[in-house]
């Protein structure tokens, strides 16, 4: 089986991505369906074409990753390889939030394992309705839960001159800046 015959659709690099992602939990096909924003019944078939090749293991409506699949290793390296979500695609989603100051994206998105959240945000007057469908959309195209923080400029700027712990560690550990407004 090549690649492609493997990988034909968006929704089947999803899958892919969330099982990756999420490791050897066997998930229920709503669950799977609501974390990445699609109609449990659109996956189904992908869902059982990657149960077919031997990606996937099942028990009665859930499903996990098959640790055990001979491309397994190699799928997940090029899974990795590829971004998350492109910093395109996230600076367009979080300009629609408000107005946005900072914005931080490590762990997931840098393949680390060792960023205390995958993405931070700074900004004003940030609709909490326009946040969450934005966070919803980005998680779903990633596959999986992401932490995050949001905070006001106020407040990042009083935890940063007082070297809050976790301000620190998310400057120190490797991130991109995909908006940079404050200058850090």
């Amino acid at each position: 089986m090549t690649f492609e015959q493997f990988c034909n659709s968006e929704t089947k690099s999803r899958l892919i991505k969330f099982f990756i992602y999420n490791g050897a939990q066997f998930y229920h096909i709503s669950d799977i369906a609501k974390q990445l924003d699609v109609k449990a019944r659109s996956i189904r078939g992908d869902l059982l074409k990657l149960l077919d090749a031997g990606f996937l293991k099942s028990r009665s409506a859930h499903f996990s990753v098959n640790y055990k699949f001979p491309y397994f290793s190699e799928l997940k390296e090029l899974v990795l390889k590829f971004p998350a979500v492109s910093d395109e695609t996230i600076v367009k989603e979080a300009q629609k939030i408000g107005a946005v100051k900072l914005m931080i994206v490590a762990g997931v998105f840098l393949n680390s394992s060792k960023s205390r959240a995958d993405l931070l945000i700074v900004g004003d007057k940030i609709s909490e309705k326009k946040f969450a469908r934005f966070l919803r959309s980005i998680e779903s195209s990633v596959g999986k839960e992401l932490h995050y923080v949001l905070m006001n400029t106020h407040e990042f700027k009083y935890r940063r001159e007082m070297f809050d712990r976790f301000v620190l560690d998310v400057l120190e550990f490797p991130h991109r800046k995909l908006i940079n407004k404050l200058k850090i």
